[in-house]
């Protein structure tokens, strides 16, 4: 199986096409990385068909993608492309959490059974933020600077690993770490997406069931 991944809710393109045998057998054929703000919209699709050539793969039997949260614009790109393309090939299509993605393709080996705190830069002065456990991550939530530390003071949230895009939150340590496109491992987000898809229900994921996570839903009035 042929897998199309690409992700633009950030200030980036990831483009990355593979060969899905059977777990855990992954080959990348090709990728494609560019930290690229405001710039998706006319560069995507032509990355997506060169990835595509250079991995000679004329047509993908699935697409991923992430959903957001992170530009309101990105993550419309995103879906809207994957939507199309999906209905186009007539393939189905998944979509993952964006801050789930990055927390897998970032944490290391040996952060295995430590906790850990991302906080996204989401603008008027809010962060898109998300805690994880050894077991399990949880939801995505749209919080004030105050609400977060409040989280941290009462120690409803202990992390061990800081993770953050943007400017560094002022109640984060300076030993933080800042998640960038290049850093990112693509192999790890796309094994842990496969495994999510063949763990759904697979009437859910047509062009039309794909759906963009913007959290915030006043975001296009205070655009």
């Amino acid at each position: 199986m042929n897998v199309l991944y690409f992700d633009t809710t950030q200030d980036w393109i990831q483009v990355l096409v593979a060969l899905y045998q059977s777990e855990p057998n992954l080959q990348i054929l090709a990728k494609q990385t560019e930290t690229t703000p405001k710039e998706s919209s006319y560069k995507l699709v032509e990355m997506i068909r060169m990835t595509l050539e250079d991995a000679k793969v004329k047509k993908p039997d699935l697409i991923i993608v992430t959903t957001g949260p992170g530009s309101f614009t990105g993550i419309r790109i995103t879906v809207t492309t994957a939507r199309d393309l999906a209905q186009l090939w007539d393939i189905p299509v998944f979509g993952i959490d964006s801050m789930e993605a990055y927390l897998v393709g970032f944490q290391k080996k040996e952060s295995d059974g430590k906790t850990s705190l991302f906080c996204l830069d989401g603008k008027q002065n809010k962060y898109y933020t998300k805690y994880a456990t050894k077991f399990d991550f949880s939801e995505s939530f749209d919080l004030t600077p105050e609400l977060i530390e409040l989280k941290l003071r009462t120690a409803e949230w202990t992390p061990n690993n800081w993770y953050y895009t943007g400017n560094l939150p002022k109640f984060y340590p300076n030993s933080a770490t800042k998640i960038e496109a290049t850093k990112l491992n693509l192999s790890s987000i796309l094994e842990y997406s496969l495994k999510r898809y063949f763990e759904s229900e697979p009437n859910k994921n047509d062009y039309l069931s794909l759906l963009p996570n913007y959290i915030r839903g006043t975001y296009v009035d205070h655009k």
